[in-house]
């Protein structure tokens, strides 16, 4: 039973990166059309593989490690897309360099 639950939650998470990866080569060259794309795998898909590997490993160390890597990833990943797009937007003069003007 648990590693039906497990393998279910990585192929979730797997059917997640794979969408995520289509949609972002199919989108076109536009990095804020794409950047979009990537986002569910930091925030749906790192997260439900987690889950699944947690539920697979039981309670260990390595449960552990594997929740602290997703946590870490869950908050700083989307931080990291709204960095990268910024900064594009500044290098393309859409956003002023210093936010307080």
């Amino acid at each position: 039973m648990r590693a039906d639950l497990a393998l279910a939650l990585v192929a979730l998470a797997v059917a997640v990166t794979v969408a995520s990866c289509l949609g972002a080569c199919t989108t076109g060259a536009r990095l804020y059309d794409r950047i979009h794309f990537l986002s569910p795998l930091t925030s749906v898909a790192g997260p439900v593989l987690g889950i699944g590997l947690a539920v697979q490993n039981g309670l260990s160390l390595t449960t552990l490690q594997i929740v602290f890597i997703v946590v870490v990833l869950a908050f700083c990943g989307p931080v990291i897309a709204a960095a990268t797009g910024r900064l594009r937007a500044q290098n393309e003069g859409r956003v002023a360099s210093d936010p307080r003007r």
